[in-house]
């Protein structure tokens, strides 16, 4: 194909992608149409959330998209916090536009949070297009490194760093999604970069404190990743900061230590992996369910956290099949361990406007 025939075959599928992409309208009961009203309608204020997906892994009926966030600063999405599948969709519907997003946060490497993230890397490029504009800022990836956990008996590491991970879809010559080095030019007019970090996932040296890793601070944005335990998993979890207002993210993690503790002291909001209960996944049933308890953290322990930090607002997120029936025994087993703060479930398209207190 030639280059002209190229280009233009890329902007009819921007103007073809434009025109799908604009809202939706309804008939008032006067039989009046009225734009739909958004998700993206709803954030105002200085630091908002609004999720994206508030499912695990699984696909069920209930309709949950994978793990994912998109965080406003000032009423603009400048920060993506999980990208797992579905969560794609769920931008989509938001009607947010995420031509200036410029950080992705990855808590760890298991599809269910990176599933969707070239779809919304793509989408960067397509909205800059619809917006007129030409994106030559890059987007800035951090991931956790490498933890070197082999599988049994081999020398082959289960986990690559997140940088590696990044550099196997986008890089030139051979990552597999090579083709945006082209392709997105050709949308936005503008450059296709990127930068990828790797983040030490370590939970603790014996005798020391966690360690709290300042890994953006600017214009008044503060994030830090501390490394959290999730089995063999190199994992993260979060603290965005921002006017006074905070937000951690666990990730997923068992919390058997309490570096989520001390990640999210004071924060005003604190999402966190809801995957299990105290008694379920029934390990007498199926001992090798186990390995959930080694992943996950139970309401118990999440009540503890909750409590011994201070939050201010506890979201259960990351829901499965076994926590989404039992929602009133996490929450009671929650607050069994004295947490006093508000308990939020978080739904798909979910926005949460920091610190309003009639919302949080």
């Amino acid at each position: 194909m030639k280059a002209s025939h190229f280009v233009r075959t890329l902007s009819t599928v921007a103007l073809c992608t434009a025109v799908l992409s604009a809202p939706l309208a309804y008939a008032d009961q006067n039989g009046q149409e009225k734009p739909q009203k958004l998700a993206v309608d709803e954030v105002s204020g200085d630091l908002s959330v609004m999720v994206l997906g508030s499912g695990g892994p699984m696909a069920t009926a209930s309709g949950r998209a994978s793990a994912g966030y998109l965080i406003f600063l000032d009423g603009k999405p400048r920060i993506l916090m999980d990208i797992g599948g579905g969560a794609y969709q769920r931008l989509a519907a938001s009607g947010a536009n995420i031509k200036d997003l410029d950080i992705v946060l990855l808590s760890h490497l298991h599809i269910d949070h990176t599933g969707d993230l070239s779809a919304a890397v793509k989408t960067i490029y397509f909205h800059n297009k619809s917006a007129g504009t030409y994106r030559t800022a890059p987007i800035r990836i951090f991931g956790p490194g490498a933890n070197g956990v082999t599988f049994p008996n081999t020398q082959i590491t289960q986990y690559p760093g997140s940088s590696e991970y990044v550099h196997n879809h986008y890089d030139m010559p051979a990552g597999v999604e090579r083709y945006l080095n082209a392709f997105a030019p050709a949308i936005s007019g503008g450059d296709f970069k990127y930068t990828a970090t790797d983040v030490s996932p370590a939970i603790a040296s014996a005798g020391l404190p966690p360690p709290v890793q300042e890994i953006v601070n600017e214009n008044g944005l503060v994030i830090k990743a501390i490394g959290v335990f999730h089995g063999p998993v190199p994992a993260l979890g979060f603290r965005i900061d921002y006017k006074g207002k905070s937000i951690a993210y666990s990730g997923d993690t068992n919390s058997k230590t309490n570096n989520m503790i001390t990640l999210s002291e004071g924060a005003n909001m604190l999402i966190y992996d809801t995957a299990i209960t105290d008694t379920m996944p029934d390990i007498s049933v199926n001992p090798k369910d186990a390995l959930f308890y080694q992943l996950h953290t139970t309401p118990s322990r999440m009540g503890v956290v909750a409590r011994q930090a201070h939050a201010q607002t506890l979201v259960l997120s990351h829901l499965t099949p076994i926590t989404e029936p039992r929602l009133d025994e996490v929450k009671t087993l929650i607050r069994a361990q004295g947490y006093t703060g508000k308990i939020k479930t978080a739904k798909d398209l979910k926005v949460y406007n920091l610190p309003d207190s009639s919302d949080m």
